[in-house]
């Protein structure tokens, strides 16, 4: 039989795309396991909750403006594409540069609870990194996969081996600091890479902040706005929580339990639906249901499939990777892992259908149910974590997530 060209160029589209982001995922996991082993459970709690920063922070300061403009931008010529982009990452580095002063301030002022040093790695993380994930979905959206996944191969893949291969080499850098400085010197290399793609093919004469645009962003994103900020407070309150209840070293232990199952879901949400977004939106513009529902079923079957694939892998391995880990509480608390693993193939069907929402444009749907997620993901932590410890905030992961699974499947099928 002979093979379909169209169809191969896919799966060799599809596979290139899952070894740049499997790469990337990879070196964030070999991070973890390395301050784990070398940082201690304290410093990979503070690792876990600068994460955690790193995408509430963007929801908050974000405006709801990047759902609002990937529609736009996705059959846009340059010249009107370009703008809309300018004037969605200069509203976001404006936000940065007048709240991250006012920030440091407050935070000298009070004595300096937090590190003066930690503060200001941890704010240019916060700025750099929002700005560039948000450069990445705009790659997405103009159908510039390759770019956008070897962008974020060099934000978040690179520097995790390069910092793990000196700390193995230099004992003296096995600190928190030098992997946060790691991480920002990465941050800016891969905005040198940006300012180098603008100047490229003339696009920078196109490069304009036009304000008309971003008040109308604004007005019309507001449903998005409350859906990223929801999902993003759901996501992570759980480790913040158990910071408050638990301590730093619980917080290590849930965030190597966590990372090590968002591999599984950053593999398949971002390496199998991601991609073909753009598409899943062109279909959901064009107005023929059967297309559209062929396209989705067809991710819907990929994305099953590599999730029952991948967790089988990270539920076998982990039990043999712990020992040599040399941290006694995480063998004592193994069981918390199978649970939030459970909790994450929940998550990752919840998120496929949140893509198709959104490619139906059911953006109040989306909002509400990310409202009553992060609600119900706030109070279920508050309310079981204490009382239940790790358990506790395992449970009310998995009830959140198939909660929000169950709901945004039944959204989708309505008309």
């Amino acid at each position: 039989m002979a093979i379909n060209p169209s169809e191969y160029s896919r799966v060799l589209r599809q596979a290139t795309l899952f070894a740049l982001r499997g790469g990337t995922v990879a070196a964030k996991f070999l991070l973890t396991l390395y301050t784990t082993r070398y940082l201690g459970l304290a410093d990979l709690g503070i690792y876990g909750l600068l994460i955690g920063a790193t995408t509430i922070v963007p929801a908050i300061v974000g405006l709801g403006l990047t759902d609002w403009i990937t529609r736009k931008i996705v059959n846009a010529p340059v010249a009107e594409a370009v703008p809309l982009i300018a004037t969605r990452l200069g509203a976001s580095a404006g936000v940065h540069l007048i709240v991250q002063p006012i920030i440091l301030g407050l935070n000298v002022a009070l004595g300096s609870p937090i590190p003066p040093m930690l503060a200001v790695l941890g704010g240019l993380i916060l700025a750099l990194d929002h700005l560039a994930n948000e450069a990445s979905d705009m790659l997405v959206a103009r159908a510039r996969v390759y770019s956008s996944a070897l962008l974020n191969f060099l934000r978040a893949g690179l520097w995790p081996a390069l910092v793990i291969a000196v700390g193995l080499a230099f004992p003296a850098t096995r600190t928190l600091q030098f992997l946060l400085l790691g991480w920002v010197v990465a941050l800016v290399v891969v905005w040198a890479v940006l300012a180098a793609l603008a100047l490229a093919g003339g696009r920078w004469r196109h490069l304009r902040f036009r304000w008309r645009l971003l008040r109308l962003g604004v007005a019309e994103g507001f449903s998005f706005y409350v859906k990223d900020v929801s999902n993003a407070v759901g996501s992570f309150v759980d480790r913040f929580v158990i910071s408050i209840f638990l301590g730093l070293e619980l917080t290590g232990v849930y965030t190597l339990f966590w990372s090590v199952a968002n591999v599984v879901h950053s593999l398949t949400v971002f390496g199998v639906v991601q991609p073909d977004i753009a598409r899943l939106v062109m279909a959901g513009q064009g107005g023929d249901a059967r297309t559209f529902r062929a396209l989705e079923r067809r991710l819907q079957i990929e994305t099953a499939g590599w999730a029952v694939v991948l967790s089988f892998c990270a539920s076998a391995v982990l039990p043999f990777l712990l020992p040599f880990l040399a941290r006694p509480l995480l063998q004592a608390s193994l069981p918390i892992f199978w649970i939030v693993m459970a909790a994450t193939l929940l998550r990752i069907g919840a998120d496929g259908y949140g893509f198709v929402l959104f490619a139906l444009q059911r953006d109040r749907v989306i909002a509400t149910l990310a409202i009553g997620a992060a609600l119900a993901s706030a109070l279920l932590n508050l309310a079981l974590t204490p009382w239940a410890g790790l358990y506790g905030a395992a449970a009310a992961f998995v009830v959140t997530s198939g909660g929000l699974f169950a709901l945004r499947y039944y959204f989708s099928r309505r008309d």
